[in-house]
């Protein structure tokens, strides 16, 4: 049996997902959720079939929502879509490089968009070099996380060298940052459809430097300042990423250091309205994706 309708790949079933299918639904447009581990792809001499649920898989769209454990599995996914023809929103290329906090630095750098000083190594040979040149308070993160999970604070050599093998275990690099003044907060852009839609101050809880809502941060309205606009929209052009959460660190007077590009942010709370504009992209993407097939069936 063959069904027409919009996949959204994700990590697990959150509020998010539900809401957009929700959403999505209501417009008129067939939408499923899985995660990758639930799909099965047959490829044969009749070519290539995706199967959720034992159904075959007739997809109109692809919204890419994979990170952590569903990561490597989802993004081989995502590319396998791509190569046969179905269009997905915030592809395995965006995914790739804006889960990976390596990469995110790289493309921060490489195009000139003010970021915290960053260091990326792969031996504990380099962990003195490393703290005189950024010193400390340094923060380390694990290259592929989210949500905050294993990022540690650092205030001197001793702790540094006791937490730097845990990081660099099984060939692994350490990504390294600097620990910028900041008042307690930082901020959240949401971006959809490459512009600027929310913003919001994230507060640390109890002292933590951590402000991520998941782990107990608390947030408050900000308004969006016209800087803060043309670096976020900035970020998600140069990510190619037309659904992102950009993290900005105050610098100055309405000046601001990109802290990272989230390429699976989250949608609903502390702003439902997102949700909206994001089922008004995926529509129009559906909507533009039938027209094009239309032509070239006329044109053949």
């Amino acid at each position: 049996m063959l069904v027409k309708s919009l996949l959204i790949l994700c990590r697990e079933e959150t509020s998010d997902v539900i809401e957009l299918a929700d959403a999505l639904i209501e417009r008129g447009i067939p939408t499923i959720y899985g995660k990758p581990c639930e799909i099965t792809v047959d490829m044969d001499k009749s070519g290539i079939r995706f199967i959720y649920n034992h159904r075959i898989l007739d997809l109109s769209c692809v919204l890419g929502w994979v990170s952590l454990s569903q990561r490597e599995y989802g993004l081989w996914l995502l590319k396998a879509f791509e190569i046969c023809g179905i269009p997905v929103i915030n592809d395995s290329e965006v995914l790739g490089s804006g889960q990976n906090k390596f990469l995110n630095s790289v493309l921060l750098t490489q195009h000139e968009i003010p970021h915290i000083p960053t260091r990326f190594i792969g031996t504990c040979e380099q962990l003195e070099e490393t703290a005189d040149l950024l010193g400390f308070p340094l923060v380390l993160k694990p290259v592929i996380g989210a949500k905050g999970q294993q990022v540690v604070r650092v205030d001197d050599i001793h702790s540094l060298r006791n937490l730097a093998p845990y990081y660099l275990r099984d060939h692994k690099a350490l990504y390294v940052q600097a620990c910028l003044d900041k008042p307690g907060r930082d901020i959240r852009v949401r971006v959809v459809d490459y512009k600027a839609d929310f913003a919001f101050f994230r507060y640390a809880e109890n002292g933590s430097f951590l402000t991520n809502l998941s782990i107990g941060g608390t947030w408050a309205v900000c308004p969006l300042t016209q800087r803060m606009i043309e670096l976020a929209e900035l970020c998600s052009r140069v990510f190619h990423a037309p659904v992102a959460g950009v993290d900005l660190l105050e610098v100055g007077d309405d000046d601001y250091a990109v802290i990272e590009v989230n390429t699976t942010p989250a949608i609903t709370w502390p702003h439902m309205e997102t949700v909206r504009y994001v089922a008004d992209l995926i529509e129009q993407r559906v909507h533009l994706s039938f027209q094009e097939k239309v032509r070239n069936g006329s044109s053949s």
